[in-house]
This record gives C-alpha cells, structure tokens and sequence, in this order.
C-alpha cells in the first residue's frame, strides 16, 4: 500500500495568486473612485459656502441688531456702507460692513470716532463688489459679487421700523 500525500499543484498556488491579485485591483479601484468623489464633494461644498456665506451672514447680522432706528446705511470709505448701532453702557457703537480690497469686511467702532480706516475692519470673505440700497424705511436690497463672478441678490427687511 502506497500512502498517498497530498501533491501541490501549480493550478492551485496560481490560483490562490490569481484571487489575492484581483482582491488588491479591486480595493484600489474603489478607493480611487472614493477619492475622486470625494474630491468632486468637497469642491462643490466649498463653491455652495462661499455662494451661501455672503447672504447668511448680512441677513444674521441685521437679524441680530434689529432694533428701531438702528439700522441703516452711510456713506463711509467712499462707498455705500451698512451700518447697525448697539448701546452698551450709554455709548453707542456702531458696526459697518463694507467691501474694502477685495474682501467683505466687519468694523465695530464707537460712533463718535472721526476717523475709521478701511483697512480696519475684520475680512469675512473675499469678493468682488458689495452694494446695499435701503429701498424703503423697512427693506434692503444687497448685492454681492463674489470673487469667481457669481452675482448674489437678495432682499431682506427689518422687523423694526422708525415709524
């Protein structure tokens, strides 16, 4: 009687081989796939804030200092300038948000100050133009122009009026 051991074949070693190989081209396939989707969500996120982030940021910034008479607009830096007043202590500050080198900007500065500097104010976010018209004594309309070209109109009133 012969005792029969067990031969290894070359079939079954190429084999084995053969399904490690495809396990490996395909797990780099789906995390080549998962990058550039990635990538494609991570660009389209980026342009929707910068596209969204102008907007919700005025329309927060009046929404927090609605207050009657607080709220209005001046010719400051040689430009038409929101301007919101906030009273701490009895002085009155005053915050404007203007468009200065390029960038949307925030300064908050005592109101009896003579002299502002553009350059002050906090960068909020890169663009191209910003204009505000007060349309009546309750309503403005705004309009951005962001870096890439994108022009963002909107409307927004104040719940607060003078009258």
């Amino acid at each position: 009687m012969e005792l029969e051991g067990k031969r290894s074949h070359v079939i079954d070693t190429l084999f084995v081989l053969c399904l490690l190989f495809l396990f490996i081209i395909s797990a780099i396939t789906v995390i080549i796939i998962g990058a550039g989707v990635y990538k494609k969500n991570v660009s389209a996120m980026s342009g929707n804030y910068s596209h969204r982030i102008a907007c919700a940021y005025i329309s927060e910034k009046i929404r927090q200092s609605d207050v009657k008479g607080r709220i209005f607009t001046a010719e400051m830096f040689g430009q038409t300038t929101l301007v919101m007043q906030d009273e701490v202590d009895g002085v009155l500050y005053n915050t404007y948000i203007y468009n200065h080198d390029g960038y949307l900007r925030e300064l908050y500065a005592r109101s009896d100050l003579k002299e502002l500097f553009p350059q002050s104010g906090q960068k909020i976010l890169e663009i191209s133009s910003f204009d505000i018209t007060e349309l009546n004594e309750s309503c403005f309309k705004i309009q951005v122009t962001l870096d890439d070209g994108t022009v963002e109109d909107f409307l927004i009133s104040k719940r607060s009026t003078d009258a």
